[in-house]
């Protein structure tokens, strides 16, 4: 295992029970919140997620016939230093390019969105190129500045990705809540496919597949699916920082996630979850959507 490895990822118990990694597809940690601009608290959900994984059936939603767990593999949760946002976005890519390296691939629990800015610089580091970024979510997260003044946050974080990592595909699903220059920035890219929450709902099944599969077709190199739990609907999933009315249900968002996987298959390099905030969950109601949700990307993966 690496230094970068060793040197920055600390864990008190696994989630799932699961066993730390030494085989396996890892998951890990990221309990980066530097840049959230309205309800804080996603920093606490690695641990509160691995806490609580303890008590729940391992089932996912559909039976495939095997044990996604047996799948897996638990490298904790990262060390980062609070509020130091370019500090801990460097600590991010080295250790996922080297997660990247050992292992092929990564399931990353968040943290703010932001995070994935470093998951991108590591992913094309490791691999040599970075393909087709698909962002699941309620927002674009692609403004100038949020708040007013501030370049880099979670509601920015997508055009430094632009900038930076430079996909040669983008593809924007469930969104749902947006500023006029952001849309229209999104919608001037040669390269991006936008499907707002109301566009997915709208397609069937066929019709969604297909236009996914068009995408990840189109282009070769590695794909990179981050998903934030705010794409959902508050009814479903309220502990969020930025909770946004009519979004999707869980079946329509796990119709998103299999199909990406599908056609993605060893190609999907990543997958990030994040801005779920346990603070902001009462009664921890969102807690076993989230669960039940990590447990379906394993088992299509």
């Amino acid at each position: 295992m690496s230094s970068n490895i060793d040197f920055y990822v600390t864990s008190q118990y696994t989630l799932f029970g699961i066993p730390k990694c030494g085989r396996g597809i890892p998951i890990l940690g990221i309990p980066m919140e530097d840049t959230v601009s309205f309800r804080p608290g996603t920093r606490f959900a690695p641990s509160v997620i691995r806490s609580w994984s303890q008590y729940f059936e391992f089932t996912p939603t559909e039976d495939l016939g095997i044990d996604p767990l047996e799948k897996a593999c638990d490298l904790g949760d990262l060390s980062l230093l609070q509020g130091m946002v370019d500090k801990n976005l460097e600590r991010i890519s080295l250790t996922v390019r080297d997660v990247i390296n050992t292992w092929g691939r990564v399931i990353n629990i968040g943290g703010e969105h932001t995070l994935s800015l470093g998951i991108a610089k590591a992913v094309r580091e490791s691999q040599g190129s970075y393909s087709v970024y698909i962002h699941v979510d309620a927002h674009l997260d692609s403004r100038e500045e949020w708040p007013m003044g501030q370049v880099l946050s979670h509601a920015t974080f997508v055009r430094h990705i632009i900038n930076q990592v430079k996909p040669q595909s983008l593809v924007f699903l469930g969104f749902r809540s947006y500023d006029k220059e952001e849309v229209k920035f999104v919608r001037g890219l040669e390269n991006s496919v936008l499907l707002s929450a109301r566009d997915v709902r709208l397609m069937n099944d066929h019709e969604l597949r297909l236009l996914i599969r068009g995408v990840i077709d189109s282009y070769a190199g590695p794909i990179h699916l981050s998903i934030d739990v705010d794409v959902l609907d508050p009814s479903i999933a309220p502990g969020v920082g930025n909770p946004e009315g009519f979004g999707l249900g869980y079946g329509e968002l796990l119709r998103i996630i299999r199909a990406i996987l599908d056609y993605g298959g060893s190609r999907v390099r990543a997958v990030d979850i994040v801005e779920y905030s346990p603070p902001n969950d009462p009664g921890l109601t969102s807690l076993p959507t989230i669960i039940k949700l990590i447990l379906d990307v394993l088992n299509y993966l």
